[in-house]
């Protein structure tokens, strides 16, 4: 087979390469871990004569300590990494690390000699050939550090299920481990593999037997009871999230299910064929939750609960607006937190997967122009609704808004709440309690006044900031997104900056480059929404006034935009409405 492989390469090259382009090539899915190796001088008799010694059973094979010192440090942002520019510097965490000559708990018997010999051969020495090299090299030169970080950035990104990657960086004979999930990076001092063989050899065999979790494969097999029928169902390949080095990493995307292939379900041969077909009706999400945050399933169903209580016959107007789940489940195997508890480090800031099953959804940009803004006001009151039952949703984006349709109509639903918060029902608490991540949502359409706080500076969540991004949203509807590329770079105030510039450069009377067609009259009265709410936020922001209620702030988007009428019977007071402390449940 070797010889024949030979001969096609050498005798008919053309062949080869298009037999070679129809093969399945080696992906980013199929690597388990990666090495980044450095190579700045030279060993010698000298450094392998260590070889010889006997190995300083002082330093644990295991934990890598050594006099009580630990060789791990906790993950933190990457700090010290200069001249990296962009969204990595933004996103990458890694922990503390060590240079090689820094770590002494490793290094039990110190050379005679660090020093590296100069070569005299100005023709040919290896660090001549070194120098030469980087002279002619037109390639900038990442820091190691970042290159492994990269690394298991693209481990990561390679398969929708990869829950961590590892890689090991080599700097001549000192080695050193990454462990890259969701939660950030967790690296090992380094070690000589020279002066600490066992170590090398003991890691060497430890990889060698890890199995598919370890190596970062989850390995889930997807099953649910969807109205009492058990279904096995299937993540396509491609369903791929944009992951940093930390954060959600959000999935969402058609599931594809079992089913037979035939119409009748049997084959030619009378045998069921099992096919994988994207699903009619389902809808797959997956996000790696903060474990501190509550489930989403269970703010869903909390929601639904105080909404049949306390709205009685108007519960519609909340229930039919809420995401339908089919399933749900967590896996707390897969903790970020059990490796660093394991290994001693904080655990806070741990992540879970967390997965579900919802009636399909479809999004915001299949709503006719001549319906959008009937449609907005559903979801304008049903947020509305939510914060006096006190579930804020708190991350209200482009995105989250999306179209169920059902026999009685399509309705719009406010899909995401991986960052809500149930609110206790007492007139002392309005608002959700600080817990350091109160500026949530998404940058596009975030409200100002989060956008341009001090980042020490403490802010609560309110009604009005949910209310704001609706109106981003509807912008951003009209827009066709294409004026707010620059409104998701950048910090928060970068953003806050850029969108505030954006409402003063709008002019009502002049449609933007890129409207979407049907929303000519449209424009006009949302421009002067988002001109007027601006300036209401920023005398609230710089406390030339109080906050405005929400029944005002609502009133303001009504002026322009018109809340639709609906039939007689369906029509209430729903800006009116106030949960009484008397009808407070216990349990609220």
């Amino acid at each position: 087979m070797f010889d024949q492989c030979v001969d096609l390469i050498t005798q008919h090259p053309d062949e080869f390469h298009e037999k070679d382009s129809t093969r399945n090539k080696v992906t980013w899915a199929d690597i388990t871990h990666c090495w980044e190796l450095e190579i700045s001088k030279t060993l010698d008799k000298r450094h392998l004569a260590r070889l010889d010694e006997r190995y300083d059973e002082n330093v644990s094979p295991v934990t890598g300590e050594a006099h009580g010192h630990r060789c791990l440090h906790a993950s933190k942002d990457l700090e010290d990494v200069r001249g990296l520019k962009g969204e990595l510097s933004e996103h990458f965490s890694v922990s503390r690390v060590d240079e090689p000559e820094q770590c002494s708990n490793t290094r039990k018997r110190p050379y005679e000699d660090d020093s590296e010999p100069v070569s005299n051969d100005s023709t040919g020495g290896p660090n001549n050939k070194k120098r030469k090299t980087e002279e002619e090299s037109s390639e900038p030169n990442l820091p190691l550090e970042v290159q492994c970080g990269l690394y298991g950035l693209e481990l990561l990104c390679s398969a929708w299920d990869r829950t961590h990657s590892m890689v090991i960086l080599l700097r001549d004979n000192q080695l050193s481990i990454r462990w890259h999930d969701c939660e950030g990076c967790i690296a090992t001092s380094y070690i000589d593999v020279v002066a600490q063989l066992p170590l090398l050899v003991t890691m060497i065999l430890l990889f060698q037997r890890l199995g598919t979790r370890m190596r970062g494969q989850a390995g889930w097999a997807l099953q649910a009871v969807v109205d009492g029928v058990e279904v096995k169902y299937s993540v396509p390949a491609d369903a791929l999230s944009d992951r940093g080095l930390t954060g959600r990493w959000p999935i969402a995307t058609t599931p594809l299910v079992h089913g037979p292939s035939h119409p009748s379900g049997l084959t030619n041969g009378g045998n069921i064929a099992a096919t994988l077909k994207p699903s009619g009706d389902l809808f797959f999400k997956l996000s790696w939750r903060d474990e501190v945050r509550l489930d989403e399933t269970h703010i869903i169903q909390t929601a639904k609960e105080r909404a049949k209580y306390y709205l009685g016959e108007h519960a519609g107007d909340v229930l039919n607006h809420l995401p339908d789940i089919r399933h749900s489940e967590s896996d707390p195997r897969l903790s970020t937190g059990l490796i660093r508890e394991f290994l001693g480090i904080s655990k806070n800031g741990a992540r879970i997967p967390s997965f579900m099953l919802l009636q399909k959804l479809h999004s915001l940009d299949t709503v006719e122009p001549a319906d959008i803004v009937a449609k907005m006001w559903k979801i304008i009151r049903c947020h509305y609704l939510l914060w006096q039952l006190r579930i804020a949703n708190r991350d209200i984006s482009y995105g989250n808004l999306m179209v169920r349709s059902t026999n009685n109509g399509a309705y719009r639903v406010v899909n995401d709440f991986d960052l809500a918060a149930i609110i206790m029902m007492t007139p002392s608490q309005k608002y959700p309690i600080r817990q350091g991540f109160e500026r949530t949502g998404t940058k596009a359409f975030m409200a100002l006044v989060l956008l341009l706080a001090d980042a020490d500076e403490r802010i609560q969540h309110r009604c009005a900031h949910d209310l704001e991004s609706v109106i981003w949203c509807l912008a951003w509807y009209v827009t066709q997104g294409e004026t707010g590329a620059s409104w998701q770079e950048g910090s928060y105030n970068d953003v806050g900056f850029v969108k505030g510039g954006w409402i003063d450069n709008i002019r009502p009377k002049v449609l933007p480059a890129c409207y979407r067609e049907g929303t000519e009259q449209l424009w006009t009265p949302l421009a002067i929404t988002v001109y007027n709410w601006k300036g209401r936020q920023i005398q609230v922001f710089t406390h030339e006034t109080l906050q405005y209620s929400d029944k005002a702030n609502v009133e303001l988007i009504d002026s322009q935009l018109p809340c639709p009428k609906r039939p007689f019977s369906e029509e209430w007071d729903w800006i009116a409405f106030k949960v009484k402390e008397e009808d407070i449940r216990e349990e609220d």
